[in-house]
């Protein structure tokens, strides 16, 4: 192909992204461009179809068109039409999920991110065939789900013979998704002096002094030197456009120009494209019905003789997205409503495109208009498209003239915004529901979002005592299951303020005035988190009645009430049940925070492996679902398995990334984990007082990072800090405290936390009996308290000149602590040994030494049979990125294939539960 003019190194760039689905060992990838209006981002994108074409590439293509915004999956459905064919060889569950999101079955979306996968499937399966480029024009006017199924796959194209080129215009929005879907960026701008005269020279020869007008007003804009000539060529200066008129502008009337002069049929067509889609059957239906007779293509002769539209069979395609924009500007505001009625009528077949155009027609309250709305928010919400149905209920809200039903629908509105992330839409939907008289119900759920969003206040304590009050009233008036939800929302955000126990206990008695049953997960969480002191033990008994094996999606909020009454083993259970079943349901964003709270559990078991997978995953999938603040919680437990591991550069780096997202929160208890990060990495550094000091303000009511439900989390290592650096007396003392706590509760990890503190916590002559009395003790589910244990037993019958005897507990300490990969305390068990006079040899690196946690889970699923489309089922990557991953695995395990997997990996501790 000849090229572009002006364009090389741009090209050169997706030559390379060309060559990399096209290589023998083929790498995927993407590529957005991004620049002002005509600055050539389509011509770039025409481009890379046609050299794509010439290597024999299946090229796709899709367009965002600002009147199918709504229109949920339009854009997916543009790009897999033509390979629809190729979906019947993936897996049912996978086939549903497109085929539902495309319009092809009426069922419900399972999950956005199931169809993500099923995508990346199909085009997998195509690149059978031939590499596969997708072409992606206007993704600011892309409706919102399929630019979401985008950046899932653009972040998984790595090892598969398939790439995106995607282009997104300057000040028009921005790329949604694709904004944070990490994507190599290419920005257009305007051509160089030279190029800019050629490109403008290769249309013809003009007149000196039109030439010189045309290069100094489009400034290198490819578009203006194209479209220009043509608007002043023979115009006098006087009749010019102003000189600071935007180039945009300038273009947008040059297009209106030429619309002048057609004859009105072609205009009353073009209006119709401009406010509808470019289906050229539905275009002249309606402009017929405006126009009193007929109009047909030929009617549409002169608009693409003046460069305006292109047309076909089936379609008509404004030239430039600016010609769009001219001719809706050039219409009156009459004239658009007339049109946009006539399109929902010839749309009354397409109820979810019909009612935005009769959204469109409407001026003042229409109460049949806005329910259409509202009905169709919640089909949106059947096929995932939760943005969507945020603006249906924004737009009916607008339409009804009832207040309470007009601040309901911008509450539900708020709630699909605040669900995307899009806090300042949020906010301004729940300022304009809060001037309303609203029922109770949207009350304290406007209460809940007002907490929730705000910074918060000076004591961190919000009005839990209101809360409660609106709560029952809503229970004595029957709303049961919307109390519920509410009350959980409040509960969970309220756990992080240390809230007054007083009121907060209250919202757990009005919970269970409200539930059902006792087994509901809902409310199990809000007496855990909420009274603690006083339901802790009855939560542990109901929890028993909950068999992990069989609960759903709610399993997240039973392990968290778990993790919240001291029941850690149970808590990990419970999130490996959920996060099954949310891989399942596609769940990703819900999966990614199951995870986090999983990796914590594992931590505190001294489970580092599976901390250590659990918290790899969960990071990537809350970054990718746009949650990064709860990411941070997921950098913390890496941060402290690195200590732990010997690797402080790292613990360090994550820790201080972690709190400077915390430290914004406007919550300073949240910076509690980053101090346990902290004491962690000190500890493991053998820097005992700063350990102890770290750990310190955890216990410290006066300190602001002070939360009473984690002393239980740090204590094991606020016990050894003590211990190991003089301050046995301090630490004796909050001991004492959560004894009591302890007692009242019967937390199995406080337990387990004061069990392994009174020895190490003795004076030397009630140290014996007591660590006789501790290694009695049941700790099987806490493998790491009782190394720590022995590794302090050992240490301490070596300095009482016990030497022999200290032997074998040391020992068992340091195989305990290499079994964990607890390198840095296998290494200290390793030091007293020696000098107990026992030598013994460096830790043997394992299986898990040798992968990334990635690669490990990749590895067992493997050993456990999974094929590689099912393992990628389960991680959400493509068959042949599991491949990939496999390829690399081996060599470092010194094996040649997977049926060698389970044998090797049988020398590993488990990575599940």
């Amino acid at each position: 192909m000849a090229g572009l003019i002006g364009r090389d190194s741009e090209t050169a760039q997706l030559e390379s992204l060309l060559d990399g689905a096209s290589a023998a060992s083929p790498a995927g990838g993407a590529l957005l461009v991004r620049g002002e209006p005509g600055i050539g981002k389509s011509a770039l994108l025409e481009e890379a179809a046609g050299r794509g074409r010439d290597r024999g590439m299946l090229v796709l293509n899709c367009s965002g068109v600002s009147g199918e915004a709504h229109l949920a999956f339009a854009g997916l459905h543009q790009m897999l039409w033509p390979v629809r064919a190729d979906a019947d060889a993936l897996p049912a569950v996978q086939r549903n999920a497109l085929f539902a999101a495309l319009g092809l079955v009426d069922a419900p979306v399972p999950g956005i991110h199931l169809v993500g996968l099923a995508t990346l499937e199909l085009l997998t399966e195509c690149a059978r065939r031939a590499p596969v480029l997708m072409v992606v024009d206007d993704v600011h006017w892309l409706d919102r789900p399929t630019s979401e199924v985008l950046a899932f796959l653009a972040l998984r194209l790595h090892a598969d013979p398939v790439v995106l080129a995607a282009a997104c215009r300057d000040g028009e929005g921005d790329a949604g998704p694709l904004d944070t879907a990490a994507l190599r960026e290419l920005r257009l701008g305007p051509l160089d002096p030279a190029a800019a005269a050629a490109l403008l020279d290769s249309y013809g020869r003009l007149d000196p002094r039109t030439r010189r007008r045309v290069l100094e007003v489009a400034v290198g804009n490819p578009l203006a030197l194209v479209e220009l000539p043509t608007a002043l060529r023979g115009r006098p200066d006087d009749t010019d456009p102003p000189a600071w008129l935007p180039l945009t502008a300038r273009l947008e009337r040059a297009y209106a120009d030429r619309l002048a002069g057609l004859p009105e049929a072609s205009r009353t067509a073009l209006l119709a494209a401009a406010l509808g889609g470019d289906a050229l059957a539905e275009v002249l239906d309606a402009a017929s019905r405006v126009a009193g007779t007929e109009v047909s293509a030929a009617d549409l002769a002169p608009a693409v003789a003046a460069g305006l539209v292109e047309i076909d069979a089936a379609r008509a395609r404004f030239r430039h997205p600016l010609v769009r924009s001219a001719v809706h500007e050039a219409a009156s505001a009459a004239r658009r409503g007339q049109m946009h009625a006539v399109l929902a009528e010839v749309l009354a077949d397409a109820p979810d495109r019909a009612v935005w155009h009769r959204a469109a027609a409407t001026v003042g309250p229409h109460e049949e208009v806005a329910a259409d709305l509202a009905r169709a928010a919640a089909r949106a919400q059947l096929r995932g498209a939760t943005s969507v149905a945020a603006a249906a209920l924004a737009e009916a809200a607008r339409l009804t003239a009832q207040p309470a039903r007009r601040g309901h629908l911008l509450l539900r509105a708020a709630e699909q915004s605040h669900e995307l992330g899009q806090w300042q839409t949020t906010l301004r939907l729940l300022d304009q529901a809060e001037t309303l008289e609203l029922d109770l119900g949207d009350q304290i759920q406007l209460r809940w979002f007002r907490e929730v969003l705000s910074p918060a206040s000076s004591t961190g304590t919000p009005p839990l005592a209101d809360f409660a009050d609106m709560a029952d009233r809503m229970r004595r008036a029957g709303d049961t299951e919307l109390v519920l939800d509410a009350l959980l929302r409040v509960v969970m955000r309220s756990w992080w303020s240390s809230p007054e126990p007083e009121s907060y206990r209250r919202l757990a008695v009005v919970a269970e005035a409200s539930a059902a049953y006792d087994a509901d997960p809902r409310l199990l969480n809000i007496m855990a988190l909420a009274d603690p002191l006083g339901r802790a033990a009855e939560v542990r008994s109901r929890l028993s009645d909950c068999p992990p094996a069989v609960v759903s999606a709610a399993g997240y909020l039973l392990g968290l009430a778990a993790q919240a009454a001291g029941a850690t083993d149970q808590a990990l259970a419970f999130h490996t049940a959920a996060s099954a079943t949310l891989r399942e349901q596609g769940q990703l964003g819900l999966l990614g925070e199951c995870l986090l709270a999983k990796s914590w559990v594992a931590l505190l078991l001294g489970r580092l492996d599976l901390a250590l997978a659990a918290a790899d995953e969960g990071g990537r999938l809350l970054a990718e679902t746009r949650i990064p603040f709860w990411a941070t919680g997921t950098q913390l437990v890496t941060a402290i398995v690195a200590g732990r591991r010997g690797d402080a550069t790292t613990a360090a780096d994550l820790t201080g990334r972690a709190e400077r997202v915390l430290a914004t929160a406007g919550i300073p208890s949240m910076l509690t984990q980053v101090h346990m990060a902290r004491g962690a990495a000190a500890l493991d550094a053998g820097r005992f007082t700063e350990a102890y000091e770290q750990l310190a303000r955890v216990f410290d009511p006066d300190d602001i990072t002070y939360h009473p439900q984690m002393r239980a989390w740090a204590l094991a290592e606020y016990v050894v800090a003590a211990s190991r650096s003089g301050h046995q007396d301090a630490a004796r003392a909050r001991c004492a405290e959560l004894s009591e706590v302890a007692a009242a509760t019967g937390s199995p990890l406080l337990r387990a936390g004061l069990t392994i503190a009174a020895p190490m916590l003795a004076d030397d002559d009630a140290a014996g009996a007591l660590f006789d009395e501790a290694l009695r003790a049941d700790l099987r589910a806490w493998p790491l308290h009782r190394a720590r244990l022995q590794l302090a037993y050992g240490a301490w019958l070596r300095r009482h000149r016990n030497v022999v005897e200290s032997r074998t507990p040391l020992r068992a300490a340091r195989d305990m602590f290499d079994a964990l990969g607890a390198t840095v305390e296998g290494e200290r068990a390793r030091q007293e040994l020696r000098a107990s006079g026992e030598e013994s040899g460096g830790r043997v690196p394992g299986v898990l030494d040798r992968l990334t946690p990635q690669e490990w889970h990749i590895a067992r699923l493997a050993a456990q049979g999974l094929s590689n489309r099912e393992i990628g089922q389960q991680l959400y990557l493509s068959h042949r990125t599991i491949s990939s991953h496999l390829y690399r695995i081996f060599p470092k395990l010194g094996i040649t294939s997977r049926a060698e997997l389970a044998a090797v990996l049988a020398t590993a501790p488990d990575a599940e539960s």
